[in-house]
C-alpha cells in the first residue's frame, strides 16, 4: 500500500503531522509519499505566499485575527473548488496521480478539501481523499467540501464543530493526535530526570515556546523580571541568536532568574517534561504535545484557527488564554504559589478524553481505506 502526504509550508503545523503519520506508515510497513501539496499542484507562486503570509502574519496577531476570519467562510471555500479544476492545477494533479498512483492521499491542510477533493472528485480518481484537521478544534470553512472522504480530527469539540458546518457523521471521524517520533517513542521521565539531561535547575520552570517559525513576543518575560519572579526559563524555536541576546540581556536584571535559550530542538519532549508550565502562541502541535506529556499551556497570543482553544479550556481546565501580560503574569504566579491548584490541573491532564498516538492513528486510516474500498 502506498500512501501520499501532503502539507502545506505554513509553518510547522502542518508538516509535523504529515512528518509522524509518515513515519507511523513506514514503521507499520507501508510505502509513503511526503510531499507539499503546492508542489505537486506546480503552483509556485501559491507555496510561496502560504509560507511567507503566514510569518507576517504571525508579525502581526491582531491583523491575522481579522483577516482570516474575513476569509474563511463557504463563499471563499466555493471559488477555491471552482478555480481547482479549471486551473493548469487540475492537469498537474491529474498527471502526478497517474504517475504516483497512490491508494489513499492525506492532506494536513483545509486546503486538501477545496482543491484536492475537488480535483479528484471532478476526474472520477478513484483513491480515497482525506483530510486532517492540523487545527485540533476545527477546520476553516474555506477548506469545506462535501466530496471528501474523511476527515479526521482529534478532539470533540472538534467532531462537534465540523458536523455544524455541513459535514456528515459518515465523513468525521474522532482519531487520536498524530505524535511526532520523537515524543512518541521517547521515555517517559520526571521533572528531575529531565532538567537533569538537559543541564536545567531543579526548581520550577517556564518553558517559553516561539514555535517553528520563531516568532512571539517577550512582554511575559518583562513582566516576570518587573514583579521579581527569578523562574528557571527556557526558550525554544526556531529562533535568531540576536533574539536569544535580547532575552538574555533582560534576564541579566534579575538575580536569580535562570535564562536558557535553546532554540531549535529536536528533543522538544524533554523541555516540555522538564517545565512545569509552557507558555506560547497557540500551535495545535505544541499545545496537544503539551497536554500529552501532562504539562498545562498559557496561550498569549489566540490566532483564528485556535479559536476553540479558550472553550476546550474553559471546559476541562487544562490550561488558559490570557492576552495581558500582566494577567499572564498574574495567572503563573498564582499556579506556582498552590500546590493544590497545581495537582488540580495534574488531575485534569490525566483524564483528559484524547488519545496521543500515531501508530493508532495510522491503525485507523487503513481501516478506513478497506472500509470504502468494500
Amino acid at each position: 500500500m502506498l500512501g501520499a502526504m501532503l502539507y502545506v509550508h505554513a509553518g510547522k503545523g502542518h508538516y509535523i503531522p504529515a512528518k509522524a503519520l509518515t513515519d507511523a506508515m513506514e514503521r507499520a510497513g507501508y510505502q509513503t509519499c511526503l510531499l507539499d501539496m503546492f508542489g505537486v499542484l506546480k503552483a509556485p507562486f501559491w507555496q510561496w505566499y502560504c509560507k511567507h503570509e503566514w510569518r507576517f502574519m504571525l508579525h502581526h496577531p491582531r491583523l491575522e485575527r481579522f483577516y482570516h476570519r474575513l476569509l474563511d467562510s463557504h463563499f471563499i471555500a466555493s471559488v477555491l473548488r471552482a478555480l481547482s479544476v479549471r486551473l493548469h492545477t487540475n492537469r498537474d494533479f491529474i498527471s502526478w496521480y497517474e504517475q504516483t498512483k497512490p491508494d489513499f492521499i492525506l492532506c494536513t491542510n483545509f486546503l486538501g478539501g477545496s482543491v484536492i477533493a475537488s480535483i479528484a472528485k471532478r476526474a472520477n480518481l478513484k483513491v480515497p481523499i482525506f483530510v486532517y484537521a492540523a487545527d485540533v478544534f476545527n477546520n476553516p470553512k474555506a477548506g469545506y467540501c462535501k466530496t471528501i472522504d474523511r476527515l479526521f480530527i482529534p478532539t470533540g469539540l472538534g467532531v462537534r464543530n465540523l458536523l455544524s458546518q455541513g459535514y456528515t457523521e459518515e465523513q468525521v471521524r474522532l482519531s487520536p493526535f498524530p505524535l511526532q517520533t520523537s515524543i512518541q517513542q521517547m521515555e517517559k521521565l520526571s521533572k528531575s530526570e529531565a532538567r537533569k539531561l538537559l543541564g536545567l535547575e531543579d526548581r520550577f520552570t517556564l518553558l517559553l515556546n516561539l514555535g517553528g517559525e520563531g516568532i512571539g513576543s517577550n512582554a511575559l518575560l518583562k513582566q516576570l523580571i518587573k514583579h521579581k519572579l527569578a523562574w528557571q526559563v527556557a526558550v525554544v524555536g526556531n529562533i535568531s541568536e540576536a533574539t536569544k541576546k535580547r532575552f538574555h540581556a533582560l534576564a541579566s536584571h534579575l538575580p536569580g532568574m535562570s535564562m536558557h535559550t535553546p532554540g531549535f530542538v529536536s528533543n522538544i519532549g524533554h523541555y516540555m517534561l522538564a517545565c512545569d508550565v509552557q507558555a506560547g502562541k497557540a500551535g495545535a502541535n505544541a499545545l496537544m504535545e503539551s497536554l500529552s506529556l501532562g504539562r498545562p499551556f498559557l496561550i498569549n497570543e489566540l490566532l483564528h484557527a485556535a479559536r476553540d482553544t479558550q472553550t476546550f479550556f474553559q471546559e476541562y481546565q487544562v490550561g488558559w488564554v490570557i492576552r495581558r501580560p500582566k494577567q499572564q503574569m498574574l495567572t503563573l504566579k498564582a499556579f506556582a504559589e498552590d500546590e493544590t491548584k497545581q495537582q488540580s490541573i495534574d488531575c485534569n491532564l490525566k483524564t483528559l478524553p484524547l488519545q496521543f498516538d500515531s501508530d493508532q492513528f495510522v491503525n485507523l486510516l487503513l481501516n478506513e481505506v478497506n472500509s470504502l474500498a468494500d
